[in-house]
């Protein structure tokens, strides 16, 4: 059965009236009240006779007349979620633990930064939540008030498949996450399903890494056991899935996306950070219109944060992409097609320069630098062949 949201739309358009009141509800600040009622936090103060952002609970609000937007009313009778959703969404509250906040009042020294780090929530978050941008967030003043977004927290969590509930994702996706994270050129030995870096390790970019493609932080914990590495991975994912909330304008438009398309996305996000997705020109549009074709089509970006395109982070997008895809059910578009094979090539091409780069530095190679190369690219052929289902042709030589 298909239960699907209803919302009725009135724009009920506003007259040059007389000023109005607005009464102060907790969690509420100026910034947050000027930007519902359409006017700007120089005028409501200026109506009010503040000098400065601090707002009590209960305080009756002057709304500068002849500013205000038309209101909009929604009804919404009952939320647009399946039988199928409301099992899964069930299933993933088996593997999190949902920490509420009460709203907190800002006291000296404090700044969304620090709030995040204490709750343990996305400071992206909180900023959405109040309203609030960088620019306004750093007006903040002692007594002002915010709201706190819900933390989440694994709990459970044994084992990938356990993982995969958690995040209502497929345990193959998952399994192949993890792979992909393990595939380092530093390390020692390859990783089988069942184990885990429990230790740090370099990863490709430099950095100090633990578990599944934690950069550990200062005062973190240098050594985790498997439950604890898996734990680890779940909480990193809930708040790149938060984040992707944050990127996407809210919830619902992360929600009504194919699973298939969320499912990259995350994998986008582990990867590169949600940078990724909001530098990519017309991605985020084209997801939030339901083009997902064209969204699919732009998921090419192999470039570190440091503008360097690599050959593996051209294979990772070869993945995004063929994860993606699974939406058509082996039906995949041409122009999807077209642009695999566009970032198989590049790939390729980057490969052949960083196979030329390494053996150089190699003191007795023992091949030639072309059969070097031959070598490392029947692996990367093998991984690109795997990703696009076979639709790519391969490059030989």
């Amino acid at each position: 059965m298909q239960v699907t949201e209803i919302n009725f739309n009135f724009n009920i358009a506003a007259s040059p009236q007389q000023p109005k009141g607005h009464k102060v509800k907790a969690g509420e600040t100026l910034y947050s009240i000027a930007k519902s009622m359409g006017v700007s936090v120089e005028d409501l103060k200026k109506a009010n006779g503040l000098k400065g952002n601090t707002l009590s609970i209960g305080q009756i609000l002057t709304i500068p007349s002849g500013t205000s937007k038309p209101e909009k009313r929604e009804f919404s009778m009952i939320p647009a979620i399946s039988d199928e959703e409301l099992e899964k969404n069930n299933l993933r509250n088996k593997y999190i633990k949902t920490v509420k906040h009460p709203d907190y009042t800002i006291k000296k020294g404090d700044y969304p930064a620090k709030l995040a780090e204490q709750f343990d929530v996305e400071e992206r978050n909180i900023l959405m939540l109040n309203g609030l941008n960088g620019e306004t967030a750093t007006k903040l003043q002692p007594g002002d008030v915010l709201k706190i977004p819900d933390s989440r927290h694994a709990k459970n969590i044994n084992n990938l498949n356990d993982a995969a509930k958690a995040m209502g994702v497929s345990p193959e996706f998952i399994k192949r996450l993890k792979t992909l994270e393990d595939g380092n050129k530093n390390n020692s030995k390859p990783y089988g399903v069942n184990e885990f870096h429990n230790t740090p390790y370099v990863d490709e970019a430099g950095n100090e890494t633990i578990g599944i493609g934690h950069v550990l932080k200062k005062g973190e914990k240098r050594y985790l056991s498997n439950k604890e590495v898996l734990e680890l991975f779940v909480n990193d994912m809930l708040k790149m899935e938060e984040n992707l909330w944050t990127v996407l304008g809210g919830r619902k438009n992360y929600e009504k996306l194919p699973q298939s398309i969320k499912e990259a996305l995350i994998d986008m996000t582990f990867n590169k950070g949600t940078s990724i997705i909001e530098d990519t020109k017309g991605l985020v549009w084209t997801l939030k219109q339901g083009k997902y074709e064209a969204a699919i089509n732009l998921m090419t970006n192999n470039k570190t944060q440091k503008g360097k395109e690599l050959s593996g982070l051209s294979k990772r997008r070869l993945f995004d992409i063929s994860t993606a895809s699974k939406m058509y059910k082996g039906q995949t578009p041409q122009s999807v097609i077209n642009t695999q094979q566009k970032v198989y090539n590049r790939g390729v091409a980057l490969l052949r320069i960083e196979a030329a780069n390494d053996y150089k530095k190699l003191k007795n190679p023992g091949i030639s630098q072309q059969q070097y190369f031959l070598n490392q690219l029947a692996g990367y052929n093998k991984e690109a062949l795997e990703f696009s289902g076979g639709k790519i042709k391969p490059i030989s030589r």
